[in-house]
C-alpha cells in the first residue's frame, strides 16, 4: 500500500488526474489529492475515503455508464483485459463535463488489484461537439446552395446581354431557401436614386427606388463599394427601405456591390426570411457570385462596342493636373496627340504620343518625375515634331473606360486643355460614363454628343484583325517606325535608332518590321 507522505504519494498528489487504488473486492486502498478534492474531502480528512467500497458507490441501476464501468473493472480484476477505458459525461447544474476513466492492473507484488484514473476531457469533447455542429452547418449550407456558383457561372458565361446575366443570378438565388427575393439595382443619375432593374420575387414593389445618401444597405453598398449585411431586420429602422414590403416577418438582408476594376455596375441584394441567415461561408459564396456577375457584365459590355452598328460618340474636355500629358503640354506650350497604347510583358503600358512643339528632351526629363510614369523615351525627333513613349502603371482614362466597353478613339492635349473623343454602344448610358470620369477628374465637361451608324467595316474591326495577327514586338516595331518617320522620305529616323529604342539588334528589329508589314498587307488584301 502507498504510504502517506511517501515519494510516490507526494508525486501522485501533484497530478491533475483523479487517481485511486482498489483491491479485488472494490475496497479503496489509496486516493490522491485530486480524487479527494473532487469528492469534497478536505485536506484534514484525507483518509476518509480509505476503506470505502468503490463498487457499492456506483449506481449501476440508473446509470448506464456506471454499469459499463463496473463490468470493465471486473474484467481487469479477473485478468480478461489489461486496460479498460470509458468516456462518460459528468454534468453539474453549473457546467457540462466529461471524463475518461482508465483502469489497469497493478503488478502482483504490489498491494491492491487495480489503479483507476479519471481524466477531465471536457475541452476535447466541447471541441468535438463544435466540430460536429460546424459540419452540420456546412452540410446545411451546401444543401441550400449546392451547385449555385457552378450553375451561375455556366449561365452567365453564355449570356448574350447584361439583362440576361442579372436575371440569371436573381432567379438562381430566389430558388434557394430561405431566400425570398433577389434583385439588382443601378444608380440613376437623372433622379439621384438607386433603382431596381432586375428581380426575382413572389412580389416586388412597383416603385423600389431609393434616394441616394440614405442609410439603406443597398445604397451604402453602392456608395462605399463594400458589402452591407443586416442579420436581423427587426433590430434596425427600415422605414425608408423598400425591402420591408418583401419581408412579412423579421429576416436578414445582404447587399453586394457589382464592381469590376473601377467600374460600378450596380448592387445585388438578397433577402432571407431567417434571422442570421448569412454566416461567413455563405457570405463568401455570395461575394463570389457578385464578382462572377460583375466580370460577366464587363465582358458583355466590352463586346457590345465591337458588334454594334449604332454608336454614340462623345467629346469631353478636362484640365486636371492628374493627366500628365495635359500638364506637360501646358508647361512646354505644345500639343500632345495620342497614338495608342501597348501592353508590355511585365504588366506595364506604353502610351505613344506625337508632340508638336516643345523641347522633347526637356519633356522627357520633366516627365520622369511624374508619379505613375515608370520611364520616358524619345523615339524620334523632326524639325518641330517628335514621338515620345511613356511607360505607365495604368493609362489614364483609357483603361477605366475600356472596362465599361467604351473606346477612347482620340486624345489631344493642347497647352493644358485636354480633349477626348469616346465611342460606345447606343445602348450604353452616357451619364454613367461622364459620372465615372468626373469622380476621378472633377473638371470633366461634356462638349459634344452624337449618334451615328458605323460603316460596313469599321476601323476597329480592321485594327482588331491586324492586331490579332501581330505579336507585341511586331506591333511595337511597326508603330515606332510609322510614328518616328521611318517611312517618310527622306527618313527622319534609322532602323538602327529604332532597334536601340527597343533594346534589340538592328537585324532583329528589321525582322519584326518586315513580318509586321507582311501581316498588315495580308489583312488589307484579305489573305
Amino acid at each position: 500500500m502507498i504510504q502517506q507522505n511517501s515519494l510516490a504519494h507526494r508525486t501522485l498528489d501533484t497530478l491533475p488526474f483523479n487517481i485511486a487504488v482498489i483491491d479485488d473486492e472494490g475496497t479503496i486502498l489509496f486516493t490522491n489529492r485530486a480524487w479527494d478534492e473532487f469528492a469534497g474531502v478536505g485536506s484534514s480528512d484525507r483518509d476518509e475515503l480509505i476503506g470505502v467500497n468503490y463498487f457499492e458507490s456506483m449506481d449501476t441501476d440508473g446509470d448506464e455508464y456506471a454499469a459499463q464501468a463496473l463490468e470493465g473493472l471486473y474484467s481487469v480484476i479477473e485478468g480478461e483485459r489489461q486496460v479498460f477505458t470509458l468516456e462518460y459525461p459528468c454534468h453539474s447544474p453549473e457546467e457540462r463535463r466529461w471524463f475518461l476513466m482508465r483502469a489497469a492492473p497493478l503488478p502482483d507484488h504490489d498491494e491492491g488489484s487495480v489503479v483507476i484514473a479519471h481524466i477531465d476531457i471536457t475541452q476535447r469533447k466541447l471541441a468535438e461537439i463544435r466540430a460536429r455542429e460546424q459540419r452540420r452547418e456546412l452540410e446545411h449550407l451546401m444543401s441550400r446552395i449546392e451547385g449555385l456558383v457552378r450553375d451561375v457561372m455556366e449561365s452567365v458565361l453564355h449570356a448574350n446581354g447584361r439583362e440576361e446575366i442579372e436575371q440569371t443570378v436573381c432567379d438562381r438565388l430566389f430558388s434557394v431557401e430561405p431566400y425570398v427575393c433577389a434583385w439588382v439595382s443601378q444608380v440613376d443619375l437623372r433622379t439621384d436614386t438607386l433603382t431596381p432593374t432586375t428581380s426575382a420575387c413572389e412580389a416586388f414593389p412597383e416603385d423600389g427606388s431609393i434616394e441616394l445618401g440614405t442609410d439603406d444597405p443597398a445604397v451604402r453598398a453602392a456608395e462605399t463599394g463594400e458589402p452591407q449585411i443586416i442579420q436581423d431586420t427587426a433590430t434596425v429602422d427600415l422605414a425608408d427601405i423598400h425591402t420591408t414590403t418583401l419581408l412579412d416577418e423579421p429576416g436578414a438582408l445582404a447587399s453586394f456591390p457589382l464592381v469590376y476594376g473601377e467600374t460600378k455596375y450596380g448592387v445585388l441584394t438578397v433577402a432571407a426570411t431567417e434571422e442570421d441567415a448569412f454566416d461567413d461561408r455563405e457570405l463568401a459564396v455570395l461575394s463570389v457570385l457578385a464578382r462572377v456577375a460583375s466580370t460577366a457584365i464587363n465582358a458583355v459590355e466590352g463586346r457590345r462596342i465591337l458588334t454594334t452598328d449604332s454608336v454614340v460618340e462623345m467629346e469631353v474636355g478636362m484640365n486636371d493636373e492628374a493627366l500628365f500629358f495635359g500638364d506637360l503640354s501646358s508647361e512646354f506650350d505644345c500639343t500632345f496627340t495620342y497614338e495608342g497604347s501597348l501592353y508590355e510583358d511585365e504588366g506595364a503600358f506604353v502610351m505613344l504620343f506625337v508632340v508638336d512643339g516643345g523641347d522633347p528632351d526637356a519633356i522627357v526629363e520633366a516627365a520622369a518625375g511624374y508619379e505613375g510614369i515608370e520611364s520616358v523615351t524619345r523615339v524620334s525627333q523632326g524639325d518641330s515634331r517628335s514621338v515620345v513613349e511613356f511607360t505607365v502603371d495604368d493609362p489614364p482614362i483609357v483603361s477605366a473606360l475600356a472596362e465599361r466597353g467604351v473606346e477612347t478613339t482620340a486624345i489631344t492635349a493642347d497647352r493644358g486643355e485636354v480633349r477626348i473623343t469616346l465611342e460606345m454602344p447606343a445602348s450604353a448610358d452616357p451619364r454613367a460614363v461622364i459620372e465615372q470620369l468626373s469622380e476621378r477628374y472633377p473638371s470633366t465637361d461634356l462638349l459634344a454628343h452624337r449618334e451615328r451608324e458605323r460603316p460596313e467595316q469599321t476601323k476597329q474591326e480592321l485594327v482588331a484583325d491586324i492586331e490579332e495577327r501581330l505579336t507585341d514586338r511586331q506591333r511595337l516595331a511597326l508603330q515606332k517606325a510609322f510614328l518616328g518617320g521611318f517611312f517618310d522620305w527622306p527618313r527622319s529616323i534609322s532602323g538602327e535608332d529604332l532597334a536601340e529604342s527597343m533594346d534589340i539588334s538592328p537585324s532583329t528589329y528589321h525582322q519584326h518590321l518586315r513580318a509586321a508589314e507582311r501581316k498588315v498587307l495580308a489583312a488589307l488584301f484579305r489573305e
